[in-house]
C-alpha cells in the first residue's frame, strides 16, 4: 500500500489479500530515494522493513512505460506485493491495460536460441567380443567408451518443482508466462524430454497455515501443453505461510521414493527445483505423520539412491542466501520438531546427486535460467560406467575404474578407457559351455550402448603324466648331492587309443633336470611346452622316448635328463612308462632293470 502525499487515494493492496505497507513514493528532493520511476522525477522508495525483490519495466504501443515492483516485508517472509505503476506513479490495473492493448506484458527473458545438437550414438571399441575362458585363466582387456558431444542419454525426464510461498510470487508469475519457452527449448530438440510438474509449502497442514506440503501434479510428460497447464495452477496469492522455512526436503524425498512420481524406467531423472528459504531439518514425524523423521540426509540418501541429479536454483526473493540459509533461523512454527539444519543445503543435495546450484536469480532471468539449466543438465552426463550383464557378470574380477567417469559436460566429446578383468569360474565338462551376453554402457542409470560378449568354456581334456628318466648319471670325483644315483637311464611312453573316435594329442614337457643340470630345483621352476600335435586313430598305438625328446628340448644322453611329459586329449587313453636302468658297467653283467606303470588320465 503507498504512503500517499496530501491529498493522495489509497487503495492498492497486497497479493495475499490483506494490506501490505509496500513503499513510500514522494516528490524528487524530497528524501535520497534510490530507485526512480522513468517517466518523470518522481521516485519510489521502500518503506524501512521492505525491500524490492523483482522491479521491470515495459514500453506501451504508445510509447509510454509501465513499471512493476515486486516487495517482501522482513517481518513476512512467506508474503510478497506487487504493485504497477504508470509513468505518472499511479497505480494501474494490470489486467485491464493488457485487455486493452491486447498482449501479455512483463514477459521474462527467454534467452537466445540454441540449435540443437545432431544426436550421436555413444559407441564401444571393440564392440563383439568372442572369448575362450578355461577355468582359471585370466584375461585384461581395454575398452573404450565414446560419449559424443549430444551427450550419453538421449532420453531424460525433467521434474519442476517450484516453492510456492507468497514470497515467490513475482518468479512463478515469471515462469507461468514462460512455461512454454522452458519446456520446448530447441537446444533439445533431439532429445526425448519428458517433464513432470510439482510444487511445495511447508507444515503443519490443516491448521490454517498450509493447505499441503507437497502436491505432486504430473507425473512425466512429453505433452508440452500439460506441463504448461500445470505449471499456470501455481499460486502464491493465497497467503499461507508462518515462519521463513519451508518443506522441501519432504517433497524431494517423496519425489525420489513414491511411485507416483512416474520416471520413465529408461530416462536419466533430474529434478529442478527452485526456491528462495531453507528447508526445515528435521521433519519429524510428529508433524509430517510419516513413519520417521525427514531429514537432509534421508532425503540426499533417498535421491542418491532413486538416481536422481538435482539441480538447484536460489532465487533473490527470500532469505539473503536462498536455499543455503539457515533453516534455523527463522523456524518457528515447528514447535513439536527440534529446530536444526545447517547452512548450505541446496549445495551440499546438488553435490551429492551430481547436480548444480545457481543463486542470485530473479523474476526478470529465472526463464533463461531454467532453460540453460535444463539444457545442459539434459545433454551433460552424471556418470557413465560399464556393468556386465547376469550371464557374464561371474567371469568380470575387475573393472577399473570402478565407479566409472562423471560428471561430464555436454560439449565436447569424451573418450573413456575401461580395463576389464576377466576370470575363468566355470568348470570343464564334456561338451563346450557358451554363455552370451554384453557389456552394457550405463550412462545415468541408462544403458546406452552395449558391447556384445560371447565366452566358450572350452570341454575338459584329458591329461596323462608321465616322468621321463633319460641319459647316464656319472659319479663325481667329490662329495656332492646328485639327483639320480650314477648309472644308465632310459625311458619309453606308450600311447593307446583304445576308444571309437580319434584322440587329438598334445605333447608338452617341462624339463627339471637337464643334462646334469638340476633347473627346477625348487624354488625353480620350469613351464611345460608344447613340441608336437598328432591324431591318434581308434585302435593306434604310437610310443615317446628319450631319443623323441633330443630335438625338442635339446638333450644330451652323455648326461641325466628327467622332466614331464604332459600328453593332453581330448579322449582318454591308455598310457604306460616303461623306465630301463642299468649300472655304469657291462650291461651283459645283468644288472639292468626294468619296469612299468600305467598312468590315470586327469580330467580338467
Amino acid at each position: 500500500e503507498k504512503t500517499p502525499r496530501a491529498g493522495a487515494r489509497r487503495g492498492q493492496r497486497g497479493r495475499s489479500g490483506g494490506p501490505i505497507a509496500l513503499a513510500e513514493y514522494e516528490d524528487a528532493g524530497t528524501h535520497d530515494l534510490s530507485v526512480t520511476h522513468p517517466g518523470r522525477p518522481r521516485q519510489f522508495r521502500p518503506a524501512a522493513d521492505v525491500r524490492i525483490v523483482a522491479d521491470a519495466t515495459e514500453t506501451l504501443p504508445d510509447g509510454r512505460t509501465l513499471r512493476r515492483v515486486a516487495a517482501q516485508s522482513a517481518a513476512e517472509p512467506n508474503r510478497a506485493a506487487t504493485v504497477v505503476l504508470d509513468e505518472d506513479g499511479e497505480p494501474q490495473n494490470l489486467a485491464e491495460v493488457e485487455a486493452r492493448i491486447g498482449r501479455r506484458l512483463f514477459l521474462p527473458a527467454r534467452g537466445p536460441a540454441v540449435a540443437a545438437p545432431a544426436r550421436t550414438p555413444v559407441t564401444i571399441d571393440p564392440p563383439f567380443y568372442d572369448l575362450e575362458l578355461p577355468d582359471c585363466a585370466h584375461l585384461e582387456e581395454r575398452i573404450t567408451v565414446t560419449v559424443p558431444v549430444s551427450g550419453a542419454t538421449p532420453r531424460a525426464d525433467v521434474y519442476l518443482l517450484s516453492d510456492t510461498k507468497g514470497s515467490m510470487s513475482s518468479v512463478i508469475d515469471a515462469v507461468k508466462a514462460g512455461a512454454a519457452a522452458i519446456v520446448s527449448n530447441p537446444a533439445l530438440a533431439g532429445f526425448d524430454v519428458a517433464y513432470g510438474v510439482g510444487n511445495y509449502r511447508d507444515f503443519p497442514v490443516g491448521t490454517g497455515n498450509n493447505s499441503y506440503a507437497f502436491q505432486h501434479q504430473l507425473a512425466p510428460t512429453a505433452d508440452t501443453t500439460m506441463v504448461s497447464a500445470a505449471i499456470a495452477t501455481w499460486d502464491a496469492s493465497d497467503g499461507e505461510g508462518g515462519d521463513g522455512s519451508e518443506g522441501q526436503l519432504s517433497a524431494l524425498q517423496r519425489i525420489a521414493l513414491d511411485p507416483a512420481t512416474g520416471w520413465r524406467p529408461d530416462a536419466r531423472r533430474i529434478v529442478v527445483w527452485f526456491g528462495d528459504a531453507p528447508g526445515h531439518d528435521p521433519i519429524c514425524a510428529a508433524i509430517s505423520g510419516e513413519p520417521a523423521d525427514i531429514t537432509e540426509a534421508t532425503a540426499t540418501t533417498a535421491l542418491v539412491g532413486a538416481d536422481i541429479t538435482v539441480v538447484a536454483v536460489s532465487t533473490t526473493t527470500g532469505f539473503a542466501t536462498a536455499l543455503d540459509d539457515d533453516p534455523a533461523a527463522d523456524a518457528g512454527d515447528y514447535g513439536v520438531c527440534t529446530i536444526g539444519g545447517t547452512v548450505g543445503q541446496a549445495t551440499r543435495i546438488t553435490a551429492a546427486t551430481g547436480g548444480s546450484h545457481t543463486t542470485g536469480v530473479d523474476a526478470t532471468t529465472i526463464v533463461a535460467t531454467l532453460a540453460t539449466l535444463i539444457a545442459a543438465a539434459v545433454t551433460s552426463t552424471g556418470n557413465v560406467s560399464l556393468v556386465p550383464s547376469v550371464s557374464n557378470a561371474g567371469f568380470v574380477t575387475s573393472l577399473t575404474p570402478p565407479g566409472g567417469y562423471g560428471p561430464l559436460p555436454g560439449d565436447v566429446e569424451h573418450q573413456l578407457p575401461f580395463d576389464v578383468m576377466w576370470d575363468g569360474s566355470v568348470q570343464c565338462a564334456d561338451e563346450p559351455q557358451v554363455f552370451n551376453g554384453t557389456l552394457d554402457v550405463v550412462a545415468d542409470g541408462v544403458v546406452v550402448a552395449a558391447k556384445t560378449v560371447r565366452i566358450t568354456v572350452p570341454p575338459c581334456r584329458y591329461h596323462h603324466v608321465v616322468e621321463m628318466l633319460c641319459g647316464v648319471q656319472r659319479p663325481t670325483d667329490k662329495e656332492e648331492c646328485t639327483t639320480v644315483v650314477p648309472g644308465r637311464y632310459a625311458t619309453a611312453v606308450t600311447i593307446y587309443n583304445p576308444g571309437p573316435c580319434p584322440a587329438t594329442i598334445e605333447k608338452r614337457f617341462a624339463p627339471v633336470l637337464l643334462n646334469g643340470e638340476p633347473i627346477g630345483r625348487e624354488p625353480r621352476t620350469v613351464p611345460v611346452k608344447p613340441f608336437a600335435k598328432i591324431e591318434l586313430q581308434p585302435g593306434e598305438a604310437t610310443m615317446d622316448d628319450c631319443c623323441s625328446l633330443e630335438e625338442a628340448v635339446r638333450l644330451d644322453h652323455g648326461a641325466a635328463s628327467l622332466g614331464v611329459l604332459d600328453l593332453v586329449s581330448n579322449r582318454a587313453l591308455v598310457v604306460t612308462g616303461v623306465y630301463t636302468s642299468a649300472g655304469l658297467s657291462d650291461p651283459s653283467a645283468g644288472s639292468t632293470c626294468v619296469h612299468t606303470r600305467t598312468v590315470d588320465p586327469r580330467r580338467s
